[in-house]
């Protein structure tokens, strides 16, 4: 009778242990490790196509309604009691393990997660290595100057993932815990992709799609939202720490110069030209009402400002190919300079 107390014990602690903890109710808005570590286990089950950023949005709320959906749960994108229950059960035992050396080893689907963030792989993080898994791969090794074999080897493992932790996630949104990122600028994946704004980036980086935005120049990256615009992308920091960085790549003070950027998104890297200077909007209003002194000399209108407590007073300019500016309904020749060179053209 006693064995089989200790034995139950340990079996409940063992499943307790190998269930992820997500901690409360998670929904848009909500922030932290919680929200992350539901964004791994969203990714790592092929609902969510983008880094686990610690910021619940839009597209972490539609993942979670697929999921929802998939498994007879009520839709309505918030991560309860029901919905955790549900993601904790579902394992990954069954995904197949490449190796990477003696000691470690990683799964089908943690490098189809790198390859989609790096825009070399477009099918579904589904652990199952098929061709379209291998000729991703293969992209990525010629990238790098590796026997494009298709095989996840050790130098190509080391590769890969460090690639990841240098320029594809930021691990933490909170202040103590955030990691600096600094991009690989040796690899071929240092540029985005030329896509049209009309055509492909509207529809990709829809107005509340999340994005990394990294700085060509520096490497830095922070991380926000497109909250308004139609002619190209109006974007807020989605935490006061991506404000913090945006403005040290500026050197310290805003400004309206044009930088090249690369803007990863719905799986891709693409080329943009970002406006260092937020404009049209007060941090400390609500949003849409009517408001006097909007930032960057805006004067009295509509607060365009939706993300609070960033320390940004306003949104900023995203521009990429044939987008056109709000004030004169054409292409700024300035930013579509900075474009092509996020795209390695100039």
């Amino acid at each position: 009778m006693r064995k089989s107390k200790i034995l139950l014990f340990f079996t409940v602690l063992a499943l307790f242990i190998a269930t992820p903890v997500f901690g409360d109710v998670l929904k848009v808005g909500s922030t932290g490790v919680a929200v992350k570590q539901l964004q791994t286990k969203l990714i790592s089950l092929g609902y969510l196509n983008s880094s686990a950023t610690g910021y619940f949005g839009n597209q972490t709320k539609s993942a979670v309604m697929k999921f929802q959906a998939k498994n007879g749960l009520k839709q309505d994108g918030i991560a309860g009691n029901q919905t955790l229950n549900a993601l904790a059960k579902v394992g990954t035992s069954s995904t197949t393990s490449v190796s990477r050396g003696s000691s470690s080893s990683y799964t089908i689907k943690d490098v189809q997660t790198v390859l989609k963030s790096l825009g070399l792989y477009t099918g579904k993080i589904d652990g199952i290595a098929g061709s379209k898994t291998k000729e991703a791969l293969k992209k990525f090794q010629k990238n790098n100057g590796l026997v494009a074999d298709g095989i996840l080897g050790t130098k190509t493992a080391q590769k890969l993932f460090a690639t990841q932790q240098s320029a594809a996630t930021v691990a933490n949104r909170g202040d103590a815990d955030r990691k600096e990122v600094t991009y690989n600028s040796a690899s071929d994946t240092k540029y985005g992709e030329l896509l049209d704004w009309w055509t492909e980036v509207s529809e990709i980086f829809y107005r509340g799609a999340e994005a990394q935005v990294i700085d060509l120049w520096t490497g830095k990256s922070f991380n926000v939202m497109r909250t308004y615009g139609s002619r190209h992308a109006d974007c807020e920091t989605l935490t006061a720490e991506d404000t913090k960085i945006m403005k040290e790549i500026y050197g310290g003070s805003w400004s309206w110069n044009r930088r090249p950027v690369i803007v990863v998104t719905g799986g891709r890297r693409i080329a943009g030209s970002m406006a260092g200077m937020p404009h049209a909007g007060l941090d400390s209003k609500p949003k849409n009402v009517t408001v006097s002194g909007r930032s960057g000399g805006y004067g009295k209108g509509t607060n365009l400002d939706t993300i609070k407590g960033n320390n940004m007073d306003g949104h900023f300019d995203i521009h990429f190919l044939n987008s056109r500016t709000h004030g004169t309904n054409k292409v700024n020749e300035a930013h579509q300079k900075a474009v092509k060179q996020a795209a390695g053209l100039l």
